[in-house]
């Protein structure tokens, strides 16, 4: 046991003084020798593969840091985040015994070979990542790692029929360019997430995986988001629902006070004020059921208006006309005999009951009873069908 220990203490002290040894023994006149032994006769322009029917293997991982917006109205998306590429080059690895035990240097972009990654669905024009410090580490075994980072936006066809109840799936895609499949190959690895969770949405899963978009090799991350409803309900679905709820009231105010009409315009004109709102930050796609929802609301809104605009009518121009097909209207007649023999129908003056005529003035309060009714039947039910049609899971 004694003996193990010393001969591990002996190994730990001879490596430590040759790592010191190493260190010290390192000049630059050795990293400058060692650049020019690793340049000569080195071509940017080849894969860094002996046998160029190889195809060189890249590493690939995708790192979020956190996502930034999602633009309804363009259908984009766009985060904060990195790559981590890996590629091994066999022209740029070398012995370190034979050159002072360097173990890394540094070469500029422009002297050797780098892969030409691009976004494949970007929001603006196709460019290629840039390396903006212009130099690249490498290790003995040849072996380089690059993290381009940066504020990444993809164009993501969003589906916004259940909103804003919706989750949403978006790729970003990363293509090699200027190489086919038989010359590189990217392997995805795992991606991590260390986003703060937005004010609006969710994350609810995240991939990453090999593909081929355009018939290039490339990877895609892929993220599934949940948007965070309770914004959206608190500042225009429930404003909606009680505005809906107010404009059944148009029906409980008097006619005689004339604000049945300047009622049901005030309400019409909010729903086009909150249609108007929602059609500017959402895009012109027809199947979104929230804005069906407000149409349909808009034109509950004109049918109510325009039985007001009738009601008044009625109210004011034939309030003293009889209702039509009203029994109590029928006047009640006695059988007068005269002296002659003959039979004279005439009103009776003398009834045990006061005469009831109805007439559209006095059948207001009626009508307008009826009308509650039927359309707080009908608001509901549209209200209870479309609710269901936004919180169904597909």
């Amino acid at each position: 046991m004694l003996y193990r220990g010393n001969l591990f203490l002996l190994t730990f002290l001879t490596s430590l003084v040759q790592a010191c040894w190493g260190r010290d023994d390192v000049t630059a006149e050795n990293m400058t020798s060692l650049r020019k032994y690793l340049l000569r006769d080195y071509d940017p322009y080849l894969r860094p593969r002996k046998i160029q029917a190889d195809p060189l293997i890249i590493n690939a991982s995708f790192f979020v840091h956190r996502f930034n917006d999602i633009n309804e109205k363009e259908e984009s998306i766009s985060l904060l985040g990195y790559l981590r590429i890996s590629w091994n080059d066999e022209f740029l690895a070398w012995n370190k015994q034979e050159h002072s035990n360097i173990s890394n240097i540094e070469f500029k972009t422009n002297d050797i070979w780098w892969p030409t990654i691009a976004l494949g669905n970007p929001v603006g024009e196709f460019e290629t990542f840039q390396n903006p410090f212009k130099i690249f580490r490498v290790s003995s075994s040849g072996d380089i790692e690059w993290y381009p980072a940066g504020l990444y936006s993809v164009v993501c066809e969003l589906n916004l029929k259940k909103y804003p109840f919706d989750t949403q799936t978006c790729d970003f895609m990363f293509v090699a360019i200027g190489y086919s499949l038989d010359d590189v190959i990217i392997n995805a690895e795992h991606s991590v997430l260390h986003n703060r969770e937005t004010t609006e949405w969710k994350v609810e899963a995240g991939r990453i995986y090999s593909m081929a978009p355009y018939g290039k090799t490339g990877l895609t991350a892929s993220f599934t988001l949940q948007r965070k409803p309770y914004f959206v309900v608190l500042t225009v679905l429930l404003p909606l629902c009680l505005l809906s709820v107010m404009n059944l009231f148009v029906f409980l105010i008097p006619v005689e006070s004339g604000e049945k009409i300047s009622f049901a315009i005030t309400t019409f004109l909010a729903y086009s004020i909150y249609l108007s709102a929602i059609g500017s930050s959402l895009p012109a796609k027809d199947n979104v059921h929230m804005v069906v929802y407000i149409e349909i609301l808009m034109v509950l809104s004109v049918i109510m208006m325009v039985l007001v605009i009738v009601q008044t009518r009625l109210y004011f121009y034939y309030g003293e006309h009889h209702l039509p097909c009203f029994v109590g209207n029928t006047i009640s007649e006695k059988i007068v005999r005269t002296n002659k023999g003959d039979v004279k129908h005439t009103p009776s003056l003398e009834t045990s009951k006061p005469l009831k005529r109805r007439t559209w003035a006095n059948s207001m309060i009626i009508i307008d009873k009826v009308l509650f009714i039927s359309f707080s039947c009908v608001l509901g039910s549209v209200s209870i069908y479309y609710f269901d049609l936004m919180m169904a899971k597909s």
